[in-house]
């Protein structure tokens, strides 16, 4: 986790901006998460990016010298990926529908496609055919596997991915094409907090990783578990323990090499590398009271960080963390609302949540904002001007 930003920090960071609103990830405390999961995780395990959770051209730089490889799921985040330097051989291009030039310029880039359908498999063969080259394609895996602990889930009953009794037929068809299978690919939930459910989705995707391909006849070269490792941001959620997880994932590449030698198991978190490692600072503009409750009115909100305002992922919206940097010291202190400058209901940061007394042009930061923030927020709602994205 980023430390705490002092003042001195902030003013800084603020000059650097130009003014508020603005996002700043602290490139610290992304290595700092990074190193921790390297010493616990296999050696050989390929630790990979969701590029989906912070495409920033100056993050996704520094994480290209830190990490094996990038997931990425449409030809700009391609773009970007190539542009920050992480390795073709090690992109996976992932995502239900990818359009035929998607499909083009992943062929010609030699990035591992992660066919979602047999329709899918049957398009990247024609294009091979067109180009005169081939294509490494791994399958997208949606196992039956029941998860408790998410909202966002994208196995069982949803449009993602390959059902896993189809998958030795689709590794079939990629071999009537004459394409190599290069692995399967799993991703089942996002934010996942309890290390129990995580270490149960690890087991039965292994198992049955291994199962559908004894039963296909093939060699599993790749086997990657995806990521979904969440970061506790209400005040009743535990960050997750990962040594278990670690644990048991030694167990698993022990297990994939004892029946494929060649094969590698990969991770891709996105959420878990850098969410803890951002800050989101905007700017007190107004104060009101409105039938007994004080309302704060800040620079910032939905339009720039949707995960913090809306947040579709949750059954009922949770305040982020969030600390108050006040022009002047005071020790009051009072319990407020925050909303943002937009004209929607849902544009609230936070309900009920103690601060120190605010004024108009005190800067409030909102942490835990390094994933799913600006890039993932309709930036152009309204005409605000989008927020400046620093890496410091």
């Amino acid at each position: 986790m980023s430390a705490p930003l002092t003042t001195q920090t902030l003013h800084a960071l603020l000059a650097r901006a130009g003014d508020t609103p603005f996002y700043a990830i602290d490139r610290a405390a992304v290595d700092e998460r990074i190193a921790a999961l390297r010493v616990q995780l296999p050696d050989t395990l390929q630790l990979c990016f969701a590029v989906k959770a912070n495409p920033l051209p100056a993050l996704l730089q520094h994480l290209a010298t830190r990490l094996d490889g990038a997931d990425i799921s449409s030809a700009g985040e391609l773009a970007c990926a190539r542009a920050a330097g992480f390795s073709a051989g090690h992109i996976g291009f992932t995502g239900p529908g990818k359009r035929d030039s998607e499909l083009s310029a992943a062929i010609e880039a030699g990035v591992r496609i992660c066919a979602e359908s047999t329709g899918e498999i049957e398009r990247i063969a024609a294009h091979c055919a067109r180009l005169g080259r081939t294509a490494r394609v791994a399958l997208r895996a949606n196992p039956a596997f029941a998860i408790s602990g998410s909202r966002v889930r994208m196995s069982g009953d949803s449009f993602f991915g390959i059902a896993s009794e189809d998958l030795p037929d689709a590794i079939a068809l990629l071999r009537s094409h004459g394409l190599p299978f290069a692995g399967l690919h799993y991703y089942c939930a996002s934010r996942l907090l309890d290390a129990t459910e995580i270490v149960a989705l690890h087991d039965h995707c292994t198992g049955e990783a291994l199962a559908i391909c004894a039963r296909a006849g093939v060699a599993l070269p790749w086997l990657n578990l995806g990521g979904g490792f969440g970061v506790p941001v209400a005040a009743d959620e535990r960050a997750l323990d990962f040594a278990p997880v670690a644990e048991n994932l030694h167990a698993l590449d022990a297990r994939l090499r004892a029946a494929h030698p060649d094969a590698r198991l990969a991770l891709e978190p996105g959420r878990y590398l850098v969410a803890e490692a951002g800050h989101y600072v905007c700017r007190v503009i107004d104060r009101k009271s409105v039938r007994g409750r004080t309302w704060l009115i800040v620079d910032g909100g939905a339009h720039q960080h949707l995960q913090a305002t809306l947040q579709p992922d949750r059954l009922q919206p949770a305040n982020f963390p969030m600390t108050l940097h006040p022009q002047a010291a005071t020790d009051e202190r009072e319990v407020v609302s925050i909303a943002g400058p937009l004209c929607a209901p849902f544009d609230v940061l936070a309900r009920d949540i103690e601060l120190p007394r605010a004024r108009p042009g005190d800067l409030l930061v909102v942490h835990c904002s390094g994933a799913y923030g600006a890039s993932a927020s309709p930036v152009n709602f309204l005409g605000h001007p989008p927020p400046a994205e620093l890496l410091f």
